[in-house]
């Protein structure tokens, strides 16, 4: 893979640049998340080379793998969408398609309420929707999974299944957003001190939120973890990877700016059978301007690391929809 650096906004920014010589071939940037790395698309990216379809763009956040980090606060996800645009801009690129999973998912959100004159379509693998609970169909779907999931009326089964998961996750599974969101610097110290430490934090969220039924190796290989952790590792990048939950989480005027207004720019969601967040679809067409919406047959949270060619495949779908559609115009 090709890569390079550049300065933005005070940030030495690291990104993955594998170019077409299709004339035609459409700008796309791939956004990674917690715990992972720029790495993680170490397999989609030569699958979407192959075709020659796309100028292929896969940045370190700020704060993650080999960019550097934010000197002052303030670095949420509002300000790295900023950044990213900025590097599209500065590629050549007026118009573009963003695919994100976890942070990835959400900055591509912001990308597509706070640039949509340059971010022409975003595709999650993860998608962030609640239930507007003055919505008489929201609540009649929420109470249809509080009060008879096995009889589903108002949602269908894989959808019950999902707003299960989604319980399950914030009740049992969120506990380090909330450290992380609150203290990261605390846990930093013990995490950039113990190599063993940081890679049991990690390896853990390979092995709960991966498609592996219990074991990470069904999923990812020893090999592919270990580089991620690597890079966390050597890049010593731990602290300020984690800080984007305190800055984001930490922010309710940010958080509600971006996830409570409807999104218009189009929008494609693959959701996939492991993902954290899998909202009805009716939820997330209430702010996002839903264009694709594909049921995947297997997969988790990691979509572009455990699954790259069906999530190649799924962003070829939205690609075609967006050229047919004349959005890249």
């Amino acid at each position: 893979m090709a890569q390079f650096t550049t300065t933005i906004s005070g940030i030495q920014l690291h990104f993955v640049w594998e170019r077409s010589d299709n004339s035609h071939a459409i700008p796309l940037l791939l956004l990674h998340g917690w715990p992972g790395s720029y790495f993680e698309f170490y397999k989609l990216i030569p699958m979407l080379k192959a075709t020659g379809r796309y100028h292929i763009v896969a940045p370190s956040l700020p704060g993650y793998g080999w960019s550097s980090a934010a000197t002052e606060r303030g670095m949420g996800v509002t300000a790295i969408a900023g950044i990213m645009d900025s590097l599209m801009s500065q590629l050549g690129y007026r118009r573009y398609l963003a695919q994100g999973g976890d942070w990835g998912a959400i900055i591509s959100r912001a990308l597509g309420l706070y640039h949509p004159d340059s971010c022409a379509g975003i595709h999650l693998n993860m998608c962030l929707a609640r239930p507007c609970m003055t919505n008489p169909w929201h609540l009649a779907q929420v109470l249809n999974v509080w009060l008879a999931p096995s009889l589903p009326l108002t949602i269908s089964v894989e959808e019950v299944q999902g707003v299960q998961a989604m319980r399950h996750f914030e009740r049992d599974e969120s506990g380090y957003q909330n450290i992380q969101g609150t203290k990261p610097q605390t846990l930093a110290y013990a995490l950039t001190d113990s190599p063993v430490g940081l890679a049991a934090w990690l390896l853990e969220k390979a092995r709960t939120w991966s498609d592996c039924g219990g074991t990470p190796d069904n999923a990812l290989s020893k090999d592919e973890i270990l580089t991620n952790i690597a890079i966390y590792w050597f890049s010593g990048r731990i602290a300020s990877s984690m800080r984007l939950y305190k800055e984001t989480l930490g922010n309710k005027a940010e958080m509600q700016a971006l996830l409570g207004p409807y999104c218009k720019t189009p929008t494609g969601v693959a959701i996939f059978p492991r993902e954290l967040y899998r909202p009805p679809k009716a939820w997330a067409k209430a702010i996002y301007n839903v264009q694709l919406w594909s049921q995947m047959p297997q997969g988790g949270h990691f979509a572009a690391w455990e699954q790259p060619a069906l999530l190649a495949q799924e962003i070829t779908k939205f690609a075609d929809l967006a050229a047919a559609k004349g959005w890249l115009a």
